[in-house]
């Protein structure tokens, strides 16, 4: 189990390498694409959106150039805050954690969290739906994807750098069923294969729910 100490230790270590690499790989991944701008013209007029877990930002500045402006991206690391702050210093960004988000209940008109979840136990990604459904409004929507499967993979290094972090694959039934428990009703779900030489070789999920 992943504490969010070694979370953070991870992410603040590799900020800047991690977004060379992820920056532009919307460019590539047409699904996340689709998925993305329909997300942003269903939401750009209810209120503030969340990206969490935006690293970054990249996913957060897609959904800007798409017409979301009442944004915010957010993440645990201060360092990934940091570099996406330099790449879209017009967007706002800020550290939460997603197990205790800080918002006011209500708050936010959508959420987004793009493997933002893939460090949690089902335990924790239960403890962070039930704050997702906290903070949205009633009907808010909440879109978000995974690493598809049973396992859990062991990375000791990041770009060349020392890390100590797991990744947690989930079935999807697992995670629409946490969601029903959570409060939130689930609108589409999707499994997609990986790309080819450009990304972690896993099976992906994407599930665009909403609170009841």
């Amino acid at each position: 189990m992943n504490s969010q100490e070694k979370v953070l230790h991870c992410y603040n270590t590799v900020a800047d390498d991690y977004a060379v690499e992820r920056w532009d790989e919307l460019n590539r991944k047409h699904v996340d694409r689709l998925l993305l701008k329909e997300f942003a013209a269903a939401n750009k007029d209810k209120g503030l959106c969340a990206d969490f877990g935006c690293g970054p930002g990249q996913t957060t500045r897609f959904l800007y150039d798409n017409g979301m402006r009442d944004l915010v991206g957010t993440d645990l690391s201060p360092a990934m805050v940091n570099v996406a702050r330099k790449l879209s210093p017009e967007i706002k960004f800020e550290t939460k954690d997603l197990l205790k988000i800080g918002f006011p209940s209500g708050h936010l008109g959508s959420a987004l969290a793009f493997y933002a979840i893939v460090h949690f136990t089902l335990d924790q990604v239960r403890t962070c739906f039930g704050e997702i459904n906290r903070v949205l409004k009633p009907g808010g929507d909440f879109l978000f994807s995974f690493h598809v499967g049973d396992e859990i993979v062991h990375f000791d290094k990041a770009h060349d750098k020392e890390v100590d972090i797991d990744l947690f694959f989930f079935k999807t039934d697992d995670i629409v069923a946490l969601l029903d428990e959570t409060g939130l009703n689930v609108i589409d779900a999707i499994e997609r294969r990986p790309h080819k030489d450009m990304e972690y070789q896993t099976r992906r999920a994407y599930i665009w729910a909403e609170k009841k």
